[in-house]
């Protein structure tokens, strides 16, 4: 089960790129992911087209991804402000995006009880 710890953890061992794309374990997209999620590589490009062509994750530049990681009923595609979790099972795709942290004036402003 992917819990918050689950995807925090992902994101903290996964936070650079690797050197080369050829560290990816691209493999686990074809061999694990159901092949009605319609995943094709091109031009360094991932396209899954079991998602609609207007979202942003319908193509995915294979330069941003950070990591492949199995799961038991998934793959997860991490990036850095996203990850994306492929069934293993049916098409379906989850989304997880990285909330964005406070700067760090905002948190002084909010220790000192600054309205803005």
């Amino acid at each position: 089960m992917i819990t918050a710890s689950v995807i925090q953890s992902l994101y903290r061992k996964f936070n650079r790129r690797p050197s080369s794309v050829d560290a990816l374990d691209i493999h686990l997209l074809f061999e694990s992911v159901n092949p009605a999620n319609n995943i094709v590589i091109d031009d360094g490009t991932l396209y899954i087209n079991s998602i609609p062509a207007d979202s942003p994750f319908h193509e995915v530049k294979l330069c941003h991804i950070h990591a492949i990681v199995e799961f038991e009923e998934s793959v997860a595609l991490v990036m850095h402000s996203s990850i994306l979790f492929l069934s293993k099972v049916g098409n379906d795709v989850r989304v997880h995006i990285k909330p964005m942290k406070d700067s760090i004036w905002s948190r002084i402003k909010d220790k000192l009880g600054f309205v803005a």
